[in-house]
């Protein structure tokens, strides 16, 4: 059975998603952690919005040591100049300092 916009979500550009694993020098249960996650949740999402072609971003806790991130952007191109700024966002906040950083890129293939 169809829902009623199926055919809009169908006939949607894809997007471009970013995927980033960071392996973290400090336990992510502590309150230092807790108060960079705070950051990131308002300074550096607002880095985010202010971005031309931003979607949306998560942020997940893997463990004591790794966090999940994913950001969505209308293309590639607006997708790799926004999380330039948003690293250079987080250069400046001196939060890279506490990570190593593996990322993937590419279109999105299938979503919900």
């Amino acid at each position: 059975m169809r829902r009623p916009n199926d055919e809009r979500d169908a006939a949607a550009p894809r997007h471009y998603l970013r995927m980033s694993v960071a392996r973290w020098n400090m336990n992510l249960y502590t309150p230092e952690a807790e108060a960079i996650f705070r950051r990131i949740a308002t300074e550096g999402v607002a880095v985010f919005r202010a971005q031309p072609g931003f979607v949306r971003y998560r942020l997940m806790r893997a463990d004591s040591t790794t966090t999940i991130a994913v950001a969505e952007w209308e293309s590639e191109q607006l997708g790799k100049a926004g999380a330039e700024k948003y690293r250079a966002w987080m250069r400046a906040a001196r939060i890279m300092d506490h990570f190593k950083l593996e990322t993937q890129a590419g279109d999105i293939v299938a979503g919900s």
